[in-house]
């Protein structure tokens, strides 16, 4: 009677050990162990070992969890009759074999698989030869799992939740520039620039005298387009070339004629590279007809990648 009782909990604890191994395991996909391994998480890499072959994993599991089920019946019905064995087995199994060790596993993910290796190098060696070849057909049948693909806006989602949970190490700033980082390569440059109607420029003809350096002054730009008689633009005023210089002195003396154009129709995401390769800071923007249209910055760029304005002593003035 009592080896009877101590072999039925042996199985119920197999039971619920296999059915918190399938939802542990299989909760955690390959593509996702694989980063945890390159991070250093040994823990991973064992894992990894049992998780590669998914379909493998299924039948073995699922075959022992049969198995150990139907001995279990068998074992209460010796004691308790069939009818009887037959409830008490559901009701066990459902309460401590599936319910409980789902929710304990489901909670703590696939690091307390780690306690159950030596239960899963016995059962992958044990039912070998009925799994291999159930899974080689599951492969041919079914497939291979697919990895996790998820597009901007599922990235987005996850980050912003990340940063909002109080157990993440992801903070709100890190978290909109992720998201933003995400987000700025949809937009383009007309989004984001400045028409030119709006923008601060100096004619060629202009001489720079007091007045003239008084108002650069107050707009606080640090690069200035130069337009032409024609209103074509043909330059930039650098700021910082006017260190030192004595007023008054024309433009046409000061300014540096390279100033680079990109359509507005461009993706942010490659505004941000031509930024780096011509080592610019200010580009024309030009629609389909080469009329140029407004002008965007570095900061245009970065400030819709970190999802706020970059404001300094002369913007607080402005405003």
């Amino acid at each position: 009677m009592w080896l009877t009782v101590l072999l039925s909990i042996v199985l119920l604890f197999l039971s619920a050990a296999f059915s918190g191994l399938n939802i542990g395991l299989l909760m955690v996909r390959p593509d996702e162990l694989k980063r945890k391994i390159r991070q250093g998480d040994k823990v991973a890499l064992r894992v990894f070992k049992y998780r590669e072959n998914g379909n493998y994993l299924i039948v073995c599991v699922l075959l022992g969890n049969v198995s150990v089920i139907s001995a279990l019946s068998i074992m209460l019905e010796s004691v308790a009759g069939g009818i009887a064995a037959g409830i008490i087995t559901t009701l066990l199994v459902t309460a401590f074999g599936e319910i409980l060790p789902q929710s304990v596993f489901s909670q703590r993910g696939y690091r307390l698989t780690r306690h159950f290796f030596w239960l899963l190098d016995i059962l992958f060696v044990l039912l070998w030869p009925i799994a291999k070849p159930v899974s080689t057909l599951l492969n041919r049948w079914v497939g291979r799992e697919l990895p996790s693909l998820y597009s901007h806006d599922d990235f987005e989602d996850m980050i912003l939740e990340h940063a909002e949970h109080e157990m993440s190490d992801i903070d709100h700033d890190e978290g909109q520039i992720v998201a933003g980082a995400l987000r700025f390569s949809k937009k383009t440059v007309n989004d984001i620039m400045t028409p030119i109607g709006d923008a601060f420029t100096i004619e060629y003809d202009d001489e720079l005298d007091s007045s003239l350096l008084s108002l650069i002054k107050r707009k606080g730009h640090s690069r200035i387009p130069i337009r032409a008689r024609s209103g074509a633009y043909i330059g930039v005023l650098y700021i910082k070339d006017l260190i030192g210089r004595t007023l008054p002195l024309p433009i046409s003396q000061l300014y540096r004629d390279k100033i680079y154009e990109m359509s507005e129709n461009s993706a942010l995401d490659t505004a941000l590279s031509r930024f780096t390769q011509t080592r610019s800071h200010l580009f024309l923007v030009e629609n389909s007809h080469d009329e140029v249209v407004g002008l965007v910055t570095l900061e245009d760029v970065i400030e819709e990648i970190i999802r706020r304005e970059i404001e300094d002593e002369f913007d607080r003035i402005e405003q």
